[in-house]
């Protein structure tokens, strides 16, 4: 838990919003709270944190909280004993409510935060190159762990399957600890149906399956063209010497290969291009909020109206790009980029316009791209999403 002075400026910075009241508060002593969406936090005459909330109506909710009659709240503490004043801060969407609650919840509740926040996290593909034999596992740990990593896929199940799909495209061990092992490691029966070469055994030099290891990752990472067309070639090969056998099994890696290439390949992508542009529809209003996901660096972007957005976002995004991302504790840069990832996965992102930026730089056609999507956007008229209520802490 900080200090209490850390405390003070924290919530100072991140709740910069202030009502309080002397006595238990009447309905008539909440009136000046706005009716906006918001993150807030009830406090006593202290100034101590007592629930931090998010709400699409935040005078509706302080009234209903604190100033019902007495014979509803039967059973359930009575607030309105020891509140004496709240915090808030203005969001305009889900997305910037969750991310607002998380930094706040960290703090205030660190020991339980993770079950606080409505995300989880978000999996990927993870090599480390530096160990003698390269292995790719199933991670959430991006940032915090060192290696390449890919992703993020939409579950941990999928990020599973896209796994195993690489050991049957690349025949790589199903067994990584035998690998360990070698040349004494124990055979498995994918070597004896010739579906691995047993490098556990020391039947092939380790050198020739880490470069397997490596086609696998590259596959991964955005070559899957690449493959395909040499996977077609040899199936076509394999059935014109009537191998059969060998042209059915590359026909089953193809038809995984073209799932990968139309469900993966469009939202994963190594985690050094995992740079990303978020342009959110505002509730209510017709404007967008910016952020810029960089290297697991959220960034907090201008509010923009719908007259200004094409204009005024590549000037934001320059200058924002010129100046390095700071060094955060590399925990936060993960939890960040679940909530992107979450974000990716829910259904507020059909209403946002999402640019990628692989090199970390400003696109060159980003006016014109932003121009045509909110072109698109006012033909389709996307209902505005609005904040969703919050945990309590």
């Amino acid at each position: 838990m900080p200090t209490n002075a850390d405390l003070t400026e924290l919530l100072s910075t991140a709740l910069p919003s202030t009502h309080t009241w002397a006595d238990r508060p009447t309905a008539k002593d909440l009136l000046p709270l706005p009716g906006c969406a918001a993150v807030f936090l009830l406090v006593d005459e202290a100034g101590t944190p007592i629930q931090l909330l998010t709400t699409q109506q935040l005078k509706r909710v302080v009234i209903s909280r604190l100033s019902e009659p007495g014979e509803q709240r039967r059973g359930r503490t009575d607030l309105a004993e020891v509140v004496r004043g709240v915090r808030w801060r203005q969001v305009h969407s889900r997305f910037e409510a969750r991310w607002w609650y998380y930094r706040l919840a960290r703090v205030l509740h660190e020991r339980e935060y993770r079950k606080l926040v409505s995300f989880g996290p978000a999996w990927f593909l993870h090599v480390d190159w530096q160990r003698p034999i390269p292995e790719m596992r199933v991670s959430e740990r991006i940032w915090c762990r060192d290696g390449d990593f890919i992703g993020p896929w939409p579950s941990q199940r999928a990020c599973q399957q896209s796994l195993e799909g690489l050991w049957d495209l690349f025949e790589l061990c199903r067994y990584p600890e035998q690998v360990r092992k070698a040349p004494n490691g124990t055979r498995c029966a994918y070597a004896d149906m010739g579906r691995c070469d047993a490098p556990c055994d020391g039947s092939v030099p380790l050198e020739t399956y880490i470069e397997r290891t490596r086609a696998a990752w590259r596959f991964a990472g955005g070559a899957v063209d690449e493959w395909i067309a040499a996977a077609t070639a040899r199936m076509k090969k394999a059935a014109e010497s009537q191998q059969y056998e060998s042209a059915g099994l590359i026909k089953q890696q193809l038809e995984f290969a073209g799932k990968w290439k139309e469900r993966w390949l469009p939202a994963v992508r190594p985690a050094e291009e995992l740079n990303l542009l978020l342009v959110i529809p505002a509730t209510r209003r017709k404007a967008w909020k910016l952020f810029l996901l960089r290297r697991g660096e959220l960034t907090d972007g201008p509010l923009l109206s719908d007259r200004k957005l094409a204009a005024d976002t590549p000037p934001w995004l320059a200058d924002t790009l010129k100046a390095e991302p700071a060094e955060s504790d590399p925990v936060v840069r993960m939890e960040q980029t679940w909530l992107v990832a979450h974000f990716m996965q829910h259904k507020e992102a059909r209403s946002a316009i999402i640019e990628g930026l692989p090199s970390g730089e400003l696109p060159a056609e980003l006016e014109g791209s932003l121009r045509d999507a909110l072109a698109k956007r006012r033909t389709e008229r996307p209902k505005a999403e609005q904040p969703e209520s919050g945990p309590e802490l």
